[in-house]
């Protein structure tokens, strides 16, 4: 039999100056039970980082050809298209194929899975139609790490995000880490 996801609530105060929103929402997700803590979080902050209306958790471990996150398009296909903590070349290269247009995000936490797609595009010497539209957004892995620590199924959490700085406080505990936001072309 397998093992159902579990639900985490995030109730989330989210300043993101940069982007001039405020909000306070409770964010609810689906652990998948093979996904650890720092990609339950890399989901999150990547939430943060690019709220908008209509974005959404997708399928992300439960179904390999999924999104982490999406914005998904009227009609049909994406508009957003985010992956977290690893990404493969040829996936970015058929979503921004397959979606004219649509903006494609990758957060990592720290270089080191960055620095392996950044291997594969200096590998290949295919077309890279489409992948001007990848960017990749790397957070301080100390952060990524404190914050798993946090493994209660409720937590609250306030976000200040200001001049690619993360400012959380969870539960009290006050953490930081900067975000480096770079194209994949570059």
């Amino acid at each position: 039999m397998a093992l159902s996801p579990t639900r985490h609530e995030y109730r989330l105060t989210l300043s993101h100056l940069d982007a001039a929103q405020h909000l306070e929402e409770t964010v609810v997700l689906a652990r998948h039970p093979s996904e650890t803590a720092e990609h339950l979080v890399l989901r999150m902050l990547a939430w943060c980082l690019l709220r908008r209306d209509g974005l959404a958790f997708g399928a992300g471990l439960s179904d390999g050809d999924a999104s982490d996150l999406c914005i998904e398009a009227a009609g049909g296909g994406y508009t957003l298209w985010v992956e977290c903590g690893t990404a493969e070349l040829e996936k970015l290269r058929r979503v921004a194929s397959q979606n004219a247009g649509a903006e494609v995000e990758v957060v990592f936490a720290g270089p080191r899975r960055r620095n392996e797609l950044l291997e594969q595009l200096a590998e290949h010497r295919k077309s890279h139609k489409g992948l001007d539209r990848v960017r990749l957004r790397t957070i301080e892995p100390s952060l990524v790490a404190a914050l798993a620590r946090h493994e209660e199924r409720r937590q609250k959490w306030t976000v200040t995000i200001v001049e690619g700085h993360l400012y959380v406080e969870v539960d009290g505990e006050p953490l930081d880490g900067a975000v480096e936001t770079t194209p994949l072309l570059g």
